[in-house]
């Protein structure tokens, strides 16, 4: 994350150095220039700004039993399942509008955040008998319903308060950063908005 943010930081003071070179350039090289420089921002990648791990242990039993329960045969499995969730935000999205000779930047929009869970699944014990053994569609249905299961264990509401929390810092240090080198940045009220919901 330490990497990602001084890797962000420093594309954002490269724009900044251009767009002061662009101001001393003619009109026709600063549409030009302006041009870059929003594509330059609209081309980052996208910004993680909250990632949790769960852990979680799964079991399934299934028993065939004949004549009246005397004969028994059983089959379970014990996975260990693991989740990462992950919310980003695409800045690729971002909509961003330069006035190169006012030294503003415009943020017109930010896209809304992306929430992504990456489940992966370990057996830890897995045991059969001759007469009940476990079948491909087994495998997988006891998958499916262990990553489900993981899934509803996730706490999203309390990720998401974080990604904004995240958000609003990297969007204050860029505010911070423009009023350095004499930029201005204009928000349309996004950073209020994001405030005040933190607020809630």
């Amino acid at each position: 994350m330490k990497r990602f943010f001084v890797l962000l930081t420093g594309i954002i003071i490269g724009i900044l150095l251009s767009l002061l070179y662009l101001e001393r350039q003619k009109n026709k090289e600063i549409k030009s220039q302006s041009h870059t420089i929003r594509q330059s921002l609209q081309m980052m990648n996208k910004m993680v700004v909250a990632e949790a791990y769960y852990d979680e242990v799964y079991s399934y039993n299934d028993s065939d039993k004949y004549l009246f329960d005397l004969l028994k045969f059983d089959k379970n499995v014990i996975l260990l399942v693991k989740a990462k969730a992950q919310i980003s935000y695409d800045l690729s999205r971002m909509k961003v509008s330069l006035d190169s000779l006012g030294k503003v930047i415009y943020i017109d929009k930010i896209p809304p955040e992306t929430v992504e869970i990456f489940p992966s699944i370990q057996y830890y014990d897995l045991q059969q008998s001759t007469l009940n053994r476990f079948t491909k569609d087994d495998l997988n249905e006891i998958n499916r319903k262990a990553i489900e299961q993981i899934k509803q264990h996730i706490n999203l509401s309390e990720l998401r308060l974080k990604a904004k929390r995240q958000l609003f810092e990297n969007l204050q240090n860029l505010y911070i950063l423009s009023k350095i080198y004499g930029w201005k940045v204009e928000d349309n009220h996004l950073m209020q908005n994001l405030k005040s919901d933190l607020l809630m």
